[in-house]
C-alpha cells in the first residue's frame, strides 16, 4: 500500500504570512476542507500520513484514522509517496527532498503560496492528478 502525505495543514498560519495575506487563514481552511473531502476515497488504497512539524493540525482535516508524524523522517510506511497540502514549491518540495524516496506531488491537492506563481513548480519532480474516477494518475509538467 502506498502513502499519501498531507503536509503542513496547520491549525494556525504564521502571523507574518497573515499580515501579508489577510485571506490566508480562510483560504487554507477551505482548501483543507477540500483535502478532507478527498481523504476517505484515498484511504481505500493508500495509507494517510499527516506531517505538520509538531504543530496542531487544522480542525477541517480529520486525522483520526491516519498516522500523524512530527518529522518527515519519522514516516515508516511504504512508498511510493504522494504529497499534498501546503505549499507547493515550498514545504511540500522540501519534505520530498528530506524524505529522499520515490515521491509524487498531487497537483490538484496542493496549494501554491499566495506570493508564488506557477514558475515556482519544479519540473524535475514527479506529479500526478487525483480524481474519483481515475485515482492518482501520473502527469507531466512542461
Amino acid at each position: 500500500m502506498s502513502t499519501v502525505v498531507v503536509v503542513d495543514a496547520w491549525k494556525e498560519c504564521e502571523q507574518a504570512d497573515i499580515e501579508r495575506f489577510s485571506f490566508l487563514s480562510t483560504e487554507t481552511k477551505l482548501f483543507g476542507s477540500y483535502i478532507n473531502n478527498c481523504l476517505p476515497h484515498l484511504r481505500q488504497k493508500h495509507t494517510i500520513v499527516h506531517c505538520a512539524d509538531g504543530r496542531e493540525i487544522m480542525d477541517e482535516i480529520d486525522t483520526s484514522n491516519d498516522i500523524v508524524v512530527n518529522d518527515i523522517k519519522d514516516i515508516t510506511t511504504k512508498g511510493p509517496y504522494f504529497f499534498c497540502g501546503f505549499h507547493l514549491g515550498r514545504c511540500i518540495d522540501r519534505k520530498i527532498k528530506e524524505l529522499d524516496k520515490k515521491s509524487y506531488i498531487i497537483l490538484n491537492l496542493s496549494a501554491l503560496f499566495p506570493a508564488d506563481k506557477k514558475i515556482k513548480i519544479d519540473k524535475n519532480l514527479n506529479y500526478c492528478y487525483y480524481s474519483y474516477a481515475g485515482g492518482l494518475e501520473r502527469i507531466s509538467i512542461k
